[in-house]
């Protein structure tokens, strides 16, 4: 369960790419070039990420649900999750990126608005790198 959670958490990642498509591309291998070019070209003059998975209020829904429910299932899943968060922290501090990236579902609805007001366009640069991460359809069908 530890490592299942610590892997399941970024399935975030793998709805934001199919809410931003549409639904219409369900290639996981487009949703890894995609975020491949996000982690590229982002920076906090263009980007700012919310996976929902990842935000401390969902923390906090698990340790609720270990507390009132199954203490030893949920918590085995927490700790996954805790795991995986903090290893992307040290990469994201390591890049540099640390703040590209909501922590919390409050955050994001404070931050994104006086974002927004600077000139930072998440929407319109994760719809740029989506184009660029989808091939052209090849000329004759094939």
């Amino acid at each position: 369960m530890f490592w299942g959670a610590t892997v399941l958490i970024d399935a975030d990642h793998y709805w934001d790419y199919l809410w931003r498509n549409k639904f219409t591309d369900w290639s996981g291998w487009r949703m890894f070039r995609y975020y491949n070019l996000l982690e590229e070209r982002g920076d906090e003059k263009n980007f700012y990420a919310f996976s929902l998975l990842h935000t401390a209020e969902i923390f906090l829904l698990v340790f609720l649900l270990a507390k009132f429910w199954d203490y030893n299932f949920f918590m085995t899943v927490l700790w996954g999750m805790v795991f995986h968060l903090f290893l992307d922290i040290i990469y994201l501090a390591y890049n540099k990126k640390l703040f590209l990236r909501a922590y919390s579902i409050i955050e994001y609805w404070i931050r994104r608005p006086r974002l927004v007001r600077q000139g930072v366009d998440s929407d319109a640069f994760c719809r740029e790198m989506f184009e660029k991460s989808t091939p052209p359809l090849k000329k004759g069908g094939g």
